[in-house]
């Protein structure tokens, strides 16, 4: 056997140096965490002085390099006690801080008997008592309090000797006024939508449940955004359970920033791997409270003009707002209308890639000619052809979105039209293959709830392999897994399926048919567990009858 001698070579020098390097670069992170942490903790704990020269630096060192950070110094009372009022400008309505904040305190506090004196100087509380004008004003004696009004659009008020701040409601109005809803749009009901603002959003709230048992509690997630997030319940309807635990799920989200309630929603979602959507996004404040009433939670985010509706179950995806504002007769024909389109939307392309190409006998001889006719000058089969067109009806799809508002729908139907009559002249995909992916586009708007309707273009597409490869065995097979996915989820505690699995015969009358509402005394049964009378039984008075003497 040979003997091999193990040869011990020199580090190289520029590797030495690397490595060096790397641990300096390694201990001074160390260090700058280890001082950014020790600077986050004292300004944390950091107390207002009463010094207002010493305030005032230290708010002008957090807000370094701020151009909208504007101080206002001034006096107060007969002895001229000096202090100095801090805003952000670009947050704030100027004419409510000049005419409400302001001028109060230069010109008029001298009208409320608060003088202070010539050696304590003015009290805090007394000014806030008598002399501010501003419908929220708020004590303070941590700077981090201080800052986090200051950066919602709050008026700040220091005042010389004094180690308690005054922190005015001040914000100026930046969002856009209520409007028709664009998405979830309706004939009849009312025609409000909810904004970016939140508090706008409440009082939409406030205005169709007017009971102190609506309830709305505060949360900040967020490190750099603190995005203001409300839970609204109703107390005595809503579960205790699932109240505390959409707190704690959103309580544990660590963030840098949320700009949407999407965000919130991929973070308390129960299975986040699902193509299922398991909250309902609305944009109608009226949805909302018909959810409220129900025991349901209704979560708000500052500026995002969707709310997110939990618990849910699968059918409540297929439920318009509108539903409830016409005849029972009518709206349970569209909802069947919806369940026939929810079908095709998934399982049209499938379906028909399925027949066309393992079970030709399953079609009627004449419509077999005329789809065997019409494919046969085109030279590929028929999963490329579907795929080629739902390849384009998306792109033509996503094309209107982004399209500004005046031409996308012109540029989305024009193009249609082109493109699907041009294919079909060049022999590249069939008539009946245009028509089954139109109606199949067409189906797919129909769905009352957006975030359905995207989870069904992508579902189309596996189902589409599996009607290429073994036929409707392919397809059964794809229902079952579907099935049975669907019939582990769990929104909440809630069952997925609910009411048909598992099944409950009362709660089906607000499912794919809708009865009269003065029969739906109840609530559901699976949401609502504290108190399921929604209202008196018979209390539709039918007339008198009249025998006609």
């Amino acid at each position: 056997m040979k003997k091999y001698k193990v040869i011990k070579r020199p580090t190289p020098i520029n590797d030495t140096i690397k490595n060096k390097k790397t641990e300096n670069c390694s201990r001074s992170h160390k260090k700058l965490e280890h001082i950014e942490k020790q600077s986050e903790e004292s300004y944390a704990n950091a107390e207002i002085s009463g010094c207002i020269d010493s305030d005032m630096q230290y708010i002008r060192e957090i807000f370094k390099n701020c151009s909208d950070l504007i101080i206002r110094r001034m006096e107060l009372g007969e002895y001229k006690t000096p202090c100095f009022a801090a805003y952000l400008g670009t947050l704030i309505k100027r004419e409510f801080v000049n005419e409400n904040f302001l001028k109060p305190l230069m010109t008029e506090i001298r009208l409320t008997g608060v003088s202070g004196h010539s050696d304590k100087g003015i009290n805090a509380s007394d000014i806030n008592a008598s002399s501010l004008y501003s419908f929220q004003v708020n004590e303070f004696h941590l700077f981090k309090d201080v800052i986090g009004k200051l950066l919602v659009g709050y008026c700040i008020l220091f005042i010389d000797g004094s180690k308690t701040a005054l922190a005015a409601d001040t914000k100026g109005e930046t969002g856009r006024k209520v409007s028709e809803p664009r998405i979830e749009m309706g004939v009849r009901g009312p025609q409000e939508a909810f904004v970016e603002d939140l508090g706008t959003n409440v009082s939409l709230l406030r205005q169709r449940i007017k009971t102190p048992d609506l309830k709305l509690e505060m949360f900040e997630p967020g490190r750099l955004s603190s995005t203001q997030a409300a839970i609204s319940y109703v107390s005595g309807l809503a579960d205790d359970k699932t109240v505390n635990e959409v707190k704690t799920r959103i309580n544990r989200i660590d963030i840098d920033i949320i700009l949407d309630s999407s965000y919130i929603e991929k973070f308390i979602r129960d299975s986040a791997y699902s193509p299922f959507p398991q909250m309902v996004t609305t944009e109608r404040p009226d949805k909302c409270a018909a959810a409220l009433a129900e025991g349901r939670i209704v979560v708000l985010i500052e500026g995002s003009p969707n709310a997110l509706v939990i618990p849910v179950t699968f059918s409540d995806f297929l439920v318009a707002a509108e539903d409830y504002y016409h005849h029972f007769y009518f709206s349970t024909l569209i909802r069947i209308l919806r369940y026939l389109a929810f079908i095709i939307a998934l399982l049209g392309p499938a379906f028909y890639l399925a027949i066309t190409t393992f079970h030709q006998e399953m079609i009627p001889l004449p419509l077999l000619i005329t789809i065997t006719r019409s494919r046969a000058d085109i030279p590929f089969p028929a999963i490329v052809e579907a795929l080629m067109m739902e390849f384009t009806f998306e792109l033509l799809r996503e094309a209107g979105i982004r399209l500004p508002q005046p031409v996308g729908p012109a540029v989305s139907i024009v193009g249609g039209l082109v493109i699907g009559q041009g294919v079909v002249q060049a022999g590249i995909v069939s008539q009946t293959m245009v028509i089954v992916v139109a109606l199949t586009g067409i189906a797919s708007f129909a769905m009352p709830t957006f975030n359905l309707a995207v989870k069904i273009r992508f579902l189309r597409f596996p189902f589409m392999l599996l009607a290429s490869t073994l036929g409707m065995y392919g397809i059964i097979m794809g229902i079952l897994v579907m099935l049975i996915h669907m019939a582990g989820l769990r929104s909440f505690g809630v069952p997925y399926l609910s009411p048909f699995a598992p099944g409950s015969l009362k709660d089906l009358k607000d499912s794919i048919a809708i009865a009269p509402l003065w029969t739906m005394s109840k609530r559901p049964s699976f949401i609502q567990k504290n108190n399921p009378s929604r209202m008196k039984k018979n209390i539709r008075q039918e007339p008198e009858s009249n025998d006609g003497g």
